[in-house]
């Protein structure tokens, strides 16, 4: 299944809707790498990053009905994604922060499934990139990764985040911000 399916995502997303499981696989398949990639940058940490990804495909497969016809699958994709990740962040540090409230279960093992980025010999300074980002909030962050890392246009972050392209804007202002004071310290030390 690696090679390019050739059909639209659209007729994909048709076929999925009428329970067609290898329309559903194309689909997954099409887009897995992205949502990984996404998930990974704002959850910071590939212990949990899996667990995320499942929980969007979840999210995504259960509500494919709601998905619009003649709109971009790729962009619904991207809203359920980033939203999906910030609650999974959120919930995710409550429990880190609150041992034993509601925690039902969180893994210690840290395993990289993240293609080109290596976590045991993980270089330092990508080290403290993760780091600085983990410092700034999840909306900032989440603005970041999707406009340098996923080279989204502030428009459709705006309609990811569900918030105005002004909002969006400062959102990357401030991260850019915080994140040049967070590494000029790190990176020196």
């Amino acid at each position: 299944m690696n090679q390019e399916y050739p059909v639209s995502d659209e007729a994909l997303v048709k076929a999925a809707q009428r329970g067609d499981r290898d329309a559903a696989a194309w689909l997954y398949n099409r887009h897995v790498d992205r949502v990984h990639r996404i998930c990974y940058r704002i959850v910071l940490d590939p212990s949990q990053v899996q667990d995320c990804v499942q929980e969007v495909w979840l999210k995504v497969f259960r509500n494919l009905d709601r998905f619009r016809s003649g709109k971009s699958f790729a962009a619904w994709l991207n809203t359920v994604t980033a939203n999906t990740a910030i609650d999974f962040y959120r919930k995710w540090t409550r429990q880190r922060n609150h041992p034993g409230v509601g925690e039902t279960y969180v893994r210690d093992v840290a395993v990289d499934e993240q293609p080109g980025i290596q976590q045991a010999d993980e270089v330092p300074v990508q080290q403290k990139v993760r780091e600085a980002l983990e410092e700034i909030s999840v909306s900032q962050r989440t603005a970041f990764i999707l406009r340098y890392f996923e080279d989204m246009p502030t428009a459709e972050i705006a309609r990811v985040l569900g918030c105005a392209e002004g909002t969006v804007r400062v959102h990357i202002s401030r991260s850019l911000l915080a994140l040049r004071a967070r590494l000029a310290g790190k990176l020196n030390q």
